[in-house]
């Protein structure tokens, strides 16, 4: 039985403060618990509903977590939804430490910058894109919205645990080290050249910069900027949202650039 010093524990790490204190986080949700389990995560603790464990995704789950040798308990479902930080909690809670990613030392020949990226439901979006299009490099400003908030990690649905760089390193740093190895920079804006027009088969390598909702790419950023490509549209409208445009980038961009690279 969860005591209340431990409820209140957990319910903390919906916060940052918490989290970075405690180096751990909360994965909620069905899905989100079983893709974490494929990508090979480590969860430390496990809590789970009667009514879940009764149910096909309960019966199959649990037997994950005993090949695992993964501590799983029984809560009841008031429990559940006091520690969870869903409106639609699905009488699964999972305790998680934050990864041990790779030490940034030398740029990556495929990496994003997210440069003030705010909103989490955008920020979960691109990493679930990023991995799935291979791209185990992910850097971001320090201005950017935390992407262990609980709505980052449930929009990404376990894709935290596929990269190997998760920095936050300052534009000046990163894409200074970038500029000076040669590789591709690359800055979307509605006036660049169309994305299908760049060559990526001669360069060593590419960073793409995605920017603020609200403000875009930050003009340290621009300064770096080697490229500024698009993507072709109807004139006339809004641009894109930031995730939708990450993903038709990151199309264009890995169809041209081997994921071997």
């Amino acid at each position: 039985m969860l005591s209340a010093a431990r409820i209140k524990q957990l319910k903390s790490l919906h916060q940052k403060k918490y989290r970075r204190q405690e180096n751990q986080f909360l994965l909620e949700g069905n899905r989100l618990i079983d893709q974490a389990l494929s990508a090979d995560a480590q969860l430390l603790e496990v809590w789970m509903t009667q009514k879940n464990l009764n149910s096909t995704f309960g019966k199959n789950i649990l037997q994950k977590f005993e090949k695992k040798n993964i501590p799983f308990s029984l809560a009841p479902e008031k429990i559940i939804r006091q520690i969870s930080d869903s409106l639609n909690d699905q009488g699964i809670i999972a305790l998680a430490p934050i990864p041990d990613y790779e030490k940034y030392d030398d740029p990556p020949k495929r990496a994003i910058y997210l440069d003030g990226i705010s909103d989490p439901g955008n920020m979960g979006t691109i990493l679930r894109t990023a991995a799935w299009f291979g791209i185990k490099s992910i850097f971001r400003s320090p201005e950017c919205v935390d992407p262990f908030n609980s709505k980052v990690v449930r929009s990404a649905m376990g894709a935290h645990f596929y990269f190997s760089h998760f920095d936050a390193i300052p534009e000046e740093k990163l894409l200074g080290d970038y500029s000076e190895t040669g590789m591709e920079i690359l800055g979307s804006d509605m006036k660049g050249n169309p994305v299908q027009t760049l060559n990526l088969e001669t360069i060593k390598g590419w960073i793409l910069i995605l920017g603020n909702e609200a403000h875009g790419i930050g003009e340290l950023s621009k300064s770096f900027i080697t490229s500024t490509i698009s993507i072709p549209g109807i004139e006339g409208l809004e641009s894109l949202n930031v995730s939708v445009a990450g993903g038709i980038l990151l199309h264009a961009l890995t169809a041209q650039f081997s994921v071997t690279n």
